[in-house]
């Protein structure tokens, strides 16, 4: 019962939270402009609870997926009858009100960015304590001599000690090159790194085996594995990544295997057999580990370099899945809805502010692509409606604003109808099924 109630309870903050930040970004822009802003709603109606004050009337409404900023001269379906004002949507250029609708969205990205900022800042930046490497295939780092397992002391003469130090030292480095000093096979080898034009090496991170948490009735609870133990064998085969190491236990879903590992110098060897897991149409398995990790402190110059560059790699992740599932690459079936967002916003809360906030900026960022699609109804399609006005000089007649929008709302209807399906799908409707096999 708590659990549900947990889930609710951080569904609906995260909900409001996102929801008046993108709409804070509408009202914001129009209230600067001199349009008159008739009603801010967090959620649609029927209206719960609300206020007016000055000219705008303030409310929180009963149906939680969104809300709206309703200004003068403006609806989002069909059309409103205007008067000219000059404090009306209609009245303002082109210009203007693209950017009363391009604000949400770009509210959405300041506050993931605000939001990743203020974690990078205040809880420092998740890394591993080692830099031992491995060079990509045709990359800089094979062509100028660096082998698999070499252990990177110092970049440019300043030692680094862990994977977000080597990172950095790297990305500073690839404009001029500098020099490198490893640790190969218990001797140091000196290594001169050229200019990285496309600011890349191929050099690739060997996350060590120590393991970090331990995951409650999984094989490696049962077996008794403490965190800060380095797994350095699986299946008869020796192991030096993670990588590595999960590929090996990957191979061996329901089989009964050994497993060796160091805790405190001394050697552990016993068996292990790994939970069986469905992965698409394959199996693997799982032990039930997590790689160790620890933070770093970083300033607030490069936590403001981290934010910007994370929220634009969330972006293109988003964008690239978004263009292979129109391809036909990606499936439908990874569509999440409401419910896959309710269960992620409990179980992140559960974990802690960060976990919390992280999760918040992600969601963000996702709800301010969704925003941008050319569809009708979204501020995409509003800004293709502009974007046409602009070209053509005049604006869409009714007819054609209200066709495409039937169509927006029948495409948007579509997409939430299946991406509820998926979650009930995942989330109920295979549960049910297991119980009568």
């Amino acid at each position: 019962m708590f659990e549900t109630l947990n889930t609710i309870a951080s569904f609906l903050i995260a909900l409001g939270v996102l929801v008046f930040v993108h709409e804070l970004g509408h009202f914001a822009v129009a209230k600067w402009s001199g349009i008159k802003v008739e009603r801010f709603s967090l959620g649609y109606p029927p209206k719960m609870i609300g206020f007016t004050y000055g000219e705008t009337e303030y409310c929180i409404s009963w149906v939680p997926f969104g809300g709206y900023v309703k200004v003068a001269g403006m609806a989002d379906v069909g059309n409103e009858e205007t008067s000219g004002e000059p404090w009306e949507f209609p009245s303002k250029s082109i210009g203007v009100r693209m950017a009363v609708i391009a604000a949400g969205p770009l509210m959405n990205f300041l506050f993931a960015f605000a939001a990743l900022v203020f974690l990078f800042s205040a809880y420092g930046v998740e890394t591993f304590d080692s830099t031992r490497v491995t060079p990509q295939d045709d990359s800089i780092a094979v062509e100028v001599g660096i082998e698999r397992g070499d252990r990177i002391v110092a970049v440019d003469g300043k030692a680094v000690g862990n994977a977000h130090e080597l990172v950095a030292a790297l990305d500073e480095i690839a404009a001029r090159g500098a020099p490198l000093q490893i640790e190969r096979d218990g001797a140091s080898v000196f290594i001169d790194l050229p200019v990285a034009a496309e600011g890349d090496y191929g050099v690739l991170l060997m996350r060590p085996t120590t393991v970090g948490q331990i995951v409650s009735d999984m094989p490696a609870d049962s077996l008794g594995l403490q965190s800060g133990d380095i797994i350095v064998a699986v299946g008869g085969a020796d192991v030096i990544s993670w990588g590595e190491m999960s590929e090996e236990i990957r191979r061996y879903p329901g089989q009964t295997i050994p497993l060796v590992w160091e805790r405190d110098g001394q050697r552990m060897e016993q068996y292990i057999t790994p939970a069986t897991h469905a992965e698409g149409d394959t199996t693997v398995g799982r032990v039930g580990i997590s790689p160790h990790s620890s933070r770093r402190p970083v300033d607030l110059g490069r936590a403001v370099v981290m934010g910007a560059t994370g929220v634009y790699s969330s972006s293109w992740l988003i964008l690239d899945f978004l263009g292979q599932l129109f391809q036909g690459d990606r499936s439908t079936d990874e569509l999440g809805g409401p419910l896959r967002i309710a269960q992620l916003a409990g179980k992140t809360a559960e974990q802690g502010l960060y976990a919390f906030i992280s999760f918040l900026a992600i969601l963000s960022v996702n709800l301010a692509i969704i925003n941008l699609l050319p569809i009708p109804v979204l501020d995409g399609g509003h800004l293709t409606f502009l974007t046409l006005e602009a070209i053509m000089r005049r604006p869409l007649s009714l007819r054609q604003r209200e066709i495409f929008q039937q169509v927006g709302l029948v495409i948007m209807l579509c997409i939430m109808v299946l991406a509820t399906f998926n979650d009930l799908n995942q989330m109920v409707f295979h549960r049910i099924v297991e119980l009568f096999e």
